[in-house]
């Protein structure tokens, strides 16, 4: 299905829970609240939640984190949404008969991520690993109590945590390609930061804490665990760019982390900065959504990243609030530019056409690219594989080469021309078609070696990223009714959309988004 919208977007109704789920009943008070102090209660909240709502059926260890269920929904959510925007064909929206592979790194003993996902959609199977022996049997149980096991594969796993993403053990499977790998890490660096982050509250928690040590604590915090994981994230993109270790390369189109602290999503930006990351998103989870931005609600965040080049809309890749905390610095550039062109109100659908057939002709003037406008829908896709090709710059370029070009062919053709007299001169006599016979080989030879370079050439083209796809969208204005004042005008607007689909450069596509508006909108 879509990524649907959060169900949770008021505070979950206690009572009417209660009414379906007798041993949550027993731990509501009279007054229709819930002790999240008690870890009971909490666990029967999950359990309740997740089988109303997701029809999954879960046990919980006492001496295990118990996965607050809108939270972790939250970042499923994300997820699917990510997924529909950077689809490898470019597709728009939720693709039914796209084939997920998601990898969950310390699944818990809930196993919450894969079980959430899978449940959600029909077509996604998830790898999990986990380096605590209790947490990986009890996720086992809670897989199969749910009928996932073909779905859902628990995978052994370096115990020491020095490696985070079991490569031999993912390809060993067969697999080559993950679109989506997730974690939720523990917060904090040591025990003695756990006690002064509790010491430092106001208040009491306002759930109870059953984590083990091994859940809550990681050397260096969460943003020493994420940065690992962008090190083996980079270190798999290197190897894919080596063309390293044929036919056992993995890929993987999406790196993901939820952060507890605000301070490490900067931490984790700048670390993906100075590796020249340009592909990132940042989005925030609040439980009860935009209704609950003004109230103290627990917040996490949550960084994503990318080294192919497929880009999500702004709404994902940029998915905070005013009230988030998160600098704008801190966020990826906008893969969207919208501008209007005016056009004359009395004849709209001419005008509109008029617009569409001036982008068509710009797009024609342009070398080296493809482009395909579909009338009945008004939306483009143009790609260009070799960059840009529209700036003044681009044009003095081409047309430098085109002249160094002609310059080398004429030489070469000089050349060749005297080499001919020279070998006619010293030819045989009795034998002239000698040198003809001759000439034709070393043509032969020419044309096979002209032919092997231009299979190389096409060879690679087809393993190299196009530099920039964009998908845009011509938007007719909304006529005014008679009795509108705005009725009265004589011209309206033409609205241009651009979605940037794909590319490693921002800057590339500020210069196309810029040159493109520039032709549409002067006479």
């Amino acid at each position: 299905m879509p990524a649907p919208d959060n169900i949770y977007e008021n505070d979950v109704d206690f009572t009417t829970l209660a009414l379906q789920y007798p041993q949550f009943a027993k731990k509501l008070k009279p007054n229709g609240q819930l002790d999240f102090s008690d870890p009971e209660s909490v666990r029967q909240l999950t359990k309740s939640l997740l089988h109303r709502d997701f029809d999954l059926t879960i046990d919980l260890p006492e001496d295990r984190l118990c996965p607050p269920v809108p939270n972790r929904f939250n970042y499923i959510l994300f997820i699917q949404r990510l997924l529909d925007d950077t689809s490898p064909d470019w597709h728009e929206g939720y693709d039914p008969t796209r084939s997920v592979i998601g990898l969950d790194i310390g699944t818990g003993s809930s196993a919450i991520y894969p079980l959430l996902a899978c449940r959600q959609r029909p077509a996604w199977r998830f790898l999990a690993t986990d380096i605590d022996e209790k947490n990986c049997t009890y996720a086992l149980q809670n897989i199969a109590a749910n009928g996932l096991e073909a779905r859902i594969k628990l995978l052994d796993t370096d115990p020491t945590g020095q490696t985070l993403i079991p490569v031999e053990e993912i390809v060993r499977m067969g697999i080559e390609r993950i679109d989506t790998v997730m974690t939720n890490p523990p917060f904090y660096p040591s025990s003695e930061s756990l006690l002064e982050s509790a010491h430092k509250k106001s208040r009491p928690p306002n759930s109870s804490c059953t984590g083990a040590p091994i859940e809550m604590i990681t050397p260096g915090g969460e943003v020493a665990f994420v940065s690992q994981l962008i090190d083996e994230s980079y270190s798999l993109s290197l190897s894919k760019a080596r063309q390293e270790t044929p036919g056992r390369r993995l890929q993987i189109q999406w790196f993901s982390s939820m952060l507890g602290k605000l301070s490490s999503v900067s931490d984790i930006v700048e670390a993906l900065k100075s590796r020249d990351c340009t592909n990132f998103a940042v989005t925030e989870f609040v439980q009860g959504g935009q209704k609950a931005q003004k109230k103290a609600k627990t917040r996490r965040w949550c960084v994503a990243w990318s080294w192919m080049g497929f880009r999500p809309s702004v709404n994902v890749a940029r998915g905070v609030s005013g009230s988030s905390g998160v600098e704008k610095r801190l966020l990826p550039a906008p893969t969207e530019y919208d501008f209007e062109v005016e056009v004359a109100a009395a004849d709209t659908d001419t005008d509109v056409g008029a617009v569409e057939r001036k982008l068509n002709q710009e797009m024609a003037k342009l070398d080296s690219i493809k482009w395909r406008y579909l009338s009945e829908r008004r939306v483009g896709m143009f790609l260009s594989p070799q960059g840009d090709v529209w700036s003044r710059k681009a044009r003095r370029k081409k047309q430098q080469q085109q002249t160094q070009q002609a310059q080398s062919q004429t030489q070469v053709h000089q050349t060749t021309t005297t080499n001919k007299d020279k070998t006619r001169a010293r030819g045989n006599p009795e034998d002239p078609e000698a040198d003809q016979d001759e000439e034709m080989t070393n043509r032969g030879q020419v044309s096979n070696d002209q032919a092997e370079d231009e299979g190389k050439d096409h060879e690679d083209e087809e393993d190299e990223e196009p530099a920039l796809v964009v998908r845009i969208s011509v938007i007719p204005p909304i006529i005014p009714s008679t009795t509108s004042t705005a009725s009265t005008s004589k011209n309206t607007k033409v609205h241009i959309h651009i979605r940037h689909l794909h590319g490693q450069e921002p800057v590339l596509f500020e210069s196309f988004c810029g040159w493109l508006k520039r032709k549409m909108t002067t006479t």
